[in-house]
């Protein structure tokens, strides 16, 4: 009886909150460790197969982004995408009734992406598609993680 009692409380005791891992701290640090732009190939569904480049082939339904490693004791991040669309896509936006619908300032020339991504395996992934009246040309691409700088990039879609 005696053991038994030993065990539960030692049961109770391994549970409780002196045994548990800490939770991810909110403000704890990130730490970039390698960031590399590239493409997607969907002919490996299920399969991370990313090829780092600068040029991205002009291509309806090319994937492409980025991925970046980091260390971090957070459960997920903040993360802002922040890229200059060319000219020629500030036109087709204009001419887009769907970009129309959604009150979107044809003027403005950054574009931003907001969301939460949950680091795997230390990375996250940041993935895009071309679209059927997306322009060729030169683009500039920052990923703001937990409102700092992470990655910088500069591309070509041709």
């Amino acid at each position: 009886m005696a053991i038994r009692k030993a065990l539960l409380l030692l049961a109770v005791f391994m549970t409780g909150p002196a045994c548990a891992a800490p939770p991810a701290q909110p403000g704890a640090p990130v730490e970039i460790i390698s960031a590399e732009f590239g493409i997607f190939d969907a002919s490996k569904p299920g399969e991370l197969a990313f090829e780092p480049t600068d040029v991205v082939p002009h291509r309806v339904g090319q994937r492409y982004g980025w991925v970046i490693e980091v260390r971090t004791k957070r459960r997920s991040l903040s993360v802002r995408e922040e890229y200059l669309l060319p000219t020629a896509a500030k036109a087709a936006a204009a001419a887009d009734p769907l970009a129309e619908s959604l009150n979107i300032a044809t003027q403005r020339r950054n574009q931003v992406s907001q969301r939460q991504l949950v680091p795997v395996d230390g990375r996250i992934i940041g993935e895009w598609e071309i679209g059927p009246h997306e322009p060729a040309g030169q683009r500039h691409l920052q990923v703001i993680i937990e409102d700092r700088l992470g990655a910088s990039f500069q591309y070509r879609v041709e």
